[in-house]
């Protein structure tokens, strides 16, 4: 503010000064003064605060910045690694103009994520949901804080195709049945969703899960009665493999733990394994998988592997101390090696099974029941004969497992190695 008509007022150092006595060079004298001078100075160093807003950003530079955020988030990457992909960026496409003023950093990334992307997928998923939908749920294994993960799986009209959609994801500590099964129907009243629409359930076949009497699904059929449930059924399917599995007089899935856990923190016994390996043979021995037995497609790959690697391993564990003498003798066991012959046979189906049905990219569920036909019908042909499994037609409920229909012993299909293994064990 101006103090009187006689004063003028500097913009630059923001202070005022009188011109009446010698009218313009009073503000001739004001502009030499040493603060004005610093006031001019610091003010053309300065920038605009409007500087700091990009104004010419186009459309194709905030769809690449967007493209970028979805990436990261979808590889579940690092939020740093947007800090050095503006540099990388300008430096792979030097003639781009969306390269140049491409600039997402780990902040904006994070922005664009909570503020933008997840708004938007969320209420996508929400709004396809006024009608029918399916319920997927799974608990986490954290240590600190288990989250109950629920998607929801529903008919996009927009793109004319079933779609699973991320719904929420809340922290269930006590992971029982009463505590899940309302922390499912919260969240979804949370999110204006009618419980009653709810068609099927999904989930794996724990008890807390699938239990008959107070599981999950009891508790939500209780609310629903026409709820259809539907099992995992890859999960199942490998259910049916560790129930095999434990026939078998050497406890595999183990064997290839112990295995994997002796050398997992030594790289003495690893390059001990090597140079006897190289003492025996001229190619390479590979790496000591490890197996996970939760994982459905982790035994065939470690069956194959450990196949190759038992002459090798039974060499180097012989050479061993005492301590190993539990797997040595699993190892040199008559069995051992038929049985890993018979699991390369009779593995590569339920392999391709799992794989089929663990597709996130189309849906599967309509070849469900002509694969489980085919994949019954594969095994049943290794231990039945023809005219039994012809009988059944497309029912399997009516195949009959009598021993009337069983081929005889030395006809059973485990496959060709498994029999020359075991000729050579006899």
């Amino acid at each position: 503010m101006i103090i009187g008509e006689s004063y003028a007022r500097c913009t630059f150092c923001c202070s005022d000064f009188s011109v009446a006595h010698g009218g313009k060079t009073d503000v001739v004298t004001h502009i030499s003064t040493k603060r004005h001078k610093e006031a001019r100075k610091a003010i053309a160093a300065s920038k605009s605060v409007l500087s700091f807003f990009r104004r010419d950003i186009s459309s194709s530079t905030i769809k690449a910045e967007s493209l970028w955020t979805m990436f990261i988030a979808k590889h579940n990457m690092a939020f740093l690694s947007s800090d050095h992909a503006n540099k990388l960026f300008r430096e792979m496409f030097p003639d781009s103009e969306i390269a140049k003023k491409f600039a997402c950093g780990r902040t904006k990334a994070t922005a664009i994520v909570k503020e933008a992307l997840s708004p938007f997928y969320h209420k996508k998923a929400v709004n396809n949901l006024s009608n029918a939908f399916s319920i997927l749920t799974d608990e986490s294994n954290d240590k600190i804080d288990k989250s109950c993960i629920i998607l929801v799986r529903v008919m996009d009209s927009a793109v004319g195709d079933v779609k699973t959609r991320f719904l929420d994801m809340p922290v269930v500590n006590v992971g029982n049945a009463p505590n899940l099964f309302r922390a499912l129907k919260d969240s979804l009243e949370k999110h204006g969703l009618d419980f009653s629409k709810a068609m099927a359930f999904m989930s794996d076949t724990t008890n807390v899960m699938k239990g008959a009497r107070s599981g999950v699904q009891k508790l939500i059929k209780d609310e629903i009665p026409t709820l259809y449930d539907v099992g995992c059924i890859c999960h199942l399917a490998n259910l049916t493999i560790k129930a095999g599995l434990q026939e078998l007089p050497i406890d595999i899935d183990q064997l290839f733990v112990d295995i994997f856990y002796y050398f997992q923190h030594s790289s003495k016994r690893n390059q001990e394994f090597v140079d006897n390996w190289h003492s025996m043979f001229t190619s390479e021995p590979g790496v000591v998988l490890k197996h996970c037995p939760t994982r459905w497609l982790s035994l065939l790959r470690c069956v194959d592997r450990y196949l190759k690697q038992i002459d090798g391993l039974v060499s180097y564990f012989l050479s061993c101390n005492e301590q190993t003498i539990s797997i040595t003798d699993r190892l040199e066991n008559p069995f051992t090696k038929p049985i890993l012959h018979f699991l390369i046979y009779v593995l590569p189906c339920m392999d391709r099974f799992n794989r089929l049905f663990q597709k996130s990219s189309e849906n599967t569920t309509c070849e469900l029941y002509v694969e489980m036909n085919r994949l019954v019908r594969l095994y049943a042909a290794n231990l039945m004969t023809n005219d039994a499994i012809l009988e059944a037609t497309d029912n399997l409920r009516l195949l009959n497992f009598d021993a009337t229909n069983q081929l005889p012993d030395e006809n059973l299909g485990i496959g060709d190695n498994t029999w020359v293994t075991l000729a050579s064990c006899s």
